[in-house]
């Protein structure tokens, strides 16, 4: 029950940030792709609600400001080779179990698989609508692969470091 009063007062929260900065569809986008991937890759989690509930707010704002930032000053060879090593990330590293939450067996074949499907599908949609000029969806996928690595790098190291 309280875990699903914090995901309705954090999705709130997004549309709330979304409207406020007149990017509610990048916000959603972002959302879609982060969200639906992030329960399957696993990685670094907050030991607190409220720590995770002001780490979800904020990069929020990540594909909102710096968009237009990025594609002004960074080539395009180098985001795609970073969205690569974002995605060969979460292939091999899928999924990260919490310190937390230990996975059994068939949870992590499980989610291994779920989560290499997903981000093979988010790459070639992020690859699609970059390519119907839909750029700052495309880039909202983007960032969500690379924050899910990210995140998925630390949960990594911070595993390591408790066994």
């Amino acid at each position: 029950m309280a875990n699903g009063i914090i995901m309705l007062v954090n999705l709130l929260t997004a549309i709330l940030i979304g409207i406020m900065t007149g990017r509610l569809e990048i916000v959603l986008v972002f959302l879609l792709f982060y969200a639906s991937h992030r329960t399957y890759s696993g990685g670094y989690h907050f030991e607190s609600r409220i720590g995770c509930y002001l780490c979800s707010s904020l990069i929020l704002l990540i594909p909102i400001y710096s968009f237009d930032w990025i594609l002004r000053s960074a080539p395009l060879t180098v985001l795609a080779w970073i969205g690569v090593g974002a995605i060969t990330t979460v292939v091999i590293l899928s999924p990260v179990e919490s310190i937390h939450k230990r996975l059994e067996p068939t949870e992590i074949k499980f989610f291994r698989r779920v989560s290499r499907c997903m981000v093979s599908i988010q790459a070639c949609i992020v690859v699609g609508l970059f390519y119907m000029d839909l750029y700052e969806y495309s880039y909202a996928g983007y960032v969500s692969i690379i924050l899910i690595a990210v995140f998925m790098v630390i949960g990594r190291i911070s595993t390591k470091r408790y066994i």
